[in-house]
């Protein structure tokens, strides 16, 4: 039997950062990737805290994990990398005023209405109308240059059925907003 053997060529050599990327560029490649929003949400002292993360992703199911990402800059930060426990709170396609509510440090008085959200102190805050919310442990913390990657253990979580609200090209939209621009 002949065996053929050809040669492969070496991999071109990974990129540093900011060799030939730009910022810009990267932020208009970044922003064509759709993905779901939710809210991040947690205890600070007496206080409940939380932001709008788009940076979402299901790590595993046994063990139940997601990932999300925060900026090290937000205002909710530094509550969160403190906190043992959080919930994310996945929201509906409805939820547009939420996401616009929690996306802005501006707003922030304008967060965690009782009418709106579950405050019970034994428990992470959470959003009455999500389309799911998971609660549990943070797991993980890892640093990712002006980010935070946060891995919640999952050991809660309530679904409904709704669309999803997602972020596409800088703005909201619903799925079928979506298919049809």
């Amino acid at each position: 039997m002949d065996i053929m053997i050809s040669q492969v060529a070496e991999p071109a050599p990974l990129a540093e950062p900011g060799d030939g990327l730009s910022g810009e560029a990267f932020r208009d490649s970044a922003a064509r990737l759709a993905g779901g929003v939710g809210v991040a949400a947690c205890w600070d002292g007496a206080a409940p805290v939380g932001l709008l993360v788009s940076s979402i992703a299901v790590l595993s199911v046994e063990p139940p994990r997601v990932l999300f990402c925060v900026r090290k800059a937000a205002r909710s930060h530094d509550a969160l990398f403190r906190a043992d426990r959080c919930s994310l709170n996945l929201l509906a396609e409805g939820d547009r005023a939420e996401a616009e509510r929690f996306s802005t440090a501006a707003r922030t008085h304008e967060r965690f209405s009782a009418l709106d959200w579950r405050l019970e102190r034994q428990a992470a805050p959470s959003y009455r109308a999500a389309l799911a919310c998971l609660s549990g442990l943070i797991s993980h913390r890892m640093d990712a240059g002006t980010h935070t990657v946060f891995v919640l253990a999952a050991d809660r979580a309530v679904v409904r059925d709704a669309d999803p609200l997602v972020y596409f090209d800088r703005r909201f939209a619903g799925l079928r907003a979506l298919a049809d621009s």
